[in-house]
């Protein structure tokens, strides 16, 4: 039976040294990200106003975050399933590499970005909201705390509010694993049907929102996500989940992007993900543009505010024609992936190696 056909049970994978890294899992960041993207570039451009379906599409893109959510989730239980952080220093060490991870370009954004505001200011260029560039919303962001309900202002990187959710998520990641890994498959189906069900009431509060929670009930969302990714890599890796029943469960993504549902397209995610997930991973890493594109989705996410500045500005200069307009959306689009991809490749890959290897304090 080729690759394709192989699917990652409780033994197959356990002589590996390595997390499991997928590929399929990889490339899908591609999408979720270039989703969430054109969604933030349609909010500027108002390019697609007169593609009623496409446009209906991509305004549904901040659902990419919850795809990320679940993928986190996903990748961290097929990562850590077989080394769980143990004890006090476990979870430490745990939170040191991840943070080692993150923190590096969300820094370096972040200060680069107030740089920026700074010499605006002081070249007279007039600032949108200045009150967003504050002292108290620059610390919450650097130390991401800001998407647990410390501020209500989209201010400096705003994007990062996800980041901050993940974080967190991380912190307490090595507490859910442990029961999870004694969980019978009965019980995360359960966790699942309840991931769902409270996605479905969260959707509900607010009928002109549906999922699109960030700094106000955004952990909230990240959690339910998180946990049905943890949930539904238990199930994949113990053999509990039909991959026909995923292929199916995936349909659900276009039916609820139909139907305006927000947590149809979740569900449809969901199970895009357990059913990628089932793929046994590759000897080497692939190499192609998809993947390398997909492990820089993080430095994408983080570099789209200076893309969105510079749309800001050339909107301000002209009034461009609708064509230009959706021009500016591909140009957009590449330079924010031509940037994320810059910051992975020169940034964030060499500071974590860099931290790696710095020594500890005894």
């Amino acid at each position: 039976m080729g690759a394709a056909g192989r699917f990652v049970g409780e033994d197959g994978l356990r002589s590996l040294t390595r997390p499991e890294r997928l590929a399929a899992l990889t490339r899908l960041r591609v999408v979720l990200i270039g989703w969430v993207v054109l969604y933030h570039l349609e909010l500027v451009l108002h390019a697609l106003s007169g593609v009623p379906v496409v446009g209906a599409v991509v305004l549904k893109g901040y659902l990419g975050v919850d795809g990320f959510f679940v993928l986190s989730g996903f990748a961290l239980f097929l990562g850590y399933r077989h080394r769980p952080p143990t004890g006090w220093g476990g979870w430490a060490e745990f939170a040191r590499r991840r943070a080692e991870r993150i923190f590096p370009l969300h820094l370096l954004s972040l200060a680069l970005l107030a740089a920026l505001v700074g010499i605006g200011v002081a070249a007279g260029v007039a600032v949108n909201d200045p009150q967003r560039f504050g002292p108290w919303e620059f610390a919450t962001q650097a130390l991401l705390v800001h998407a647990w309900e410390t501020t209500s202002t989209h201010a400096w990187n705003y994007p990062s509010w996800a980041l901050s959710a993940i974080w967190a998520g991380y912190l307490v990641f090595p507490l859910l694993l442990w029961p999870l890994l004694r969980a019978r498959p009965g019980s995360c189906w359960l966790l699942v049907l309840g991931a769902l069900a409270g996605l479905a009431v969260l959707s509900g509060l607010r009928p002109g929102v549906q999922l699109n929670h960030t700094l106000h009930l955004g952990l909230l969302r990240f959690a339910l996500d998180f946990v049905l990714g943890l949930a539904l890599a238990r199930l994949v890796t113990a053999r509990a989940v039909d991959p026909r029943r995923a292929v199916l469960g995936a349909a659900l993504l276009p039916l609820g992007l139909a139907g305006g549902q927000d947590v149809l397209v979740v569900a449809g995610m969901a199970a895009l993900v357990a059913r990628l997930g089932m793929e046994a991973p590759g000897r080497t890493p692939p190499t192609d543009l998809m993947w390398r594109l997909g492990e820089a989705s993080f430095g994408v996410y983080l570099c789209w505010i200076f893309v969105e500045a510079a749309l800001v500005l050339a909107l301000r200069a002209a009034a461009p024609d609708p064509a230009m307009r959706i021009l500016l959306m591909g140009a957009g689009l590449a330079a924010t992936l031509a940037l994320g991809w810059a910051a992975w490749r020169w940034v964030e890959t060499p500071a974590a190696r860099w931290l790696k290897g710095a020594p500890r304090a005894a």
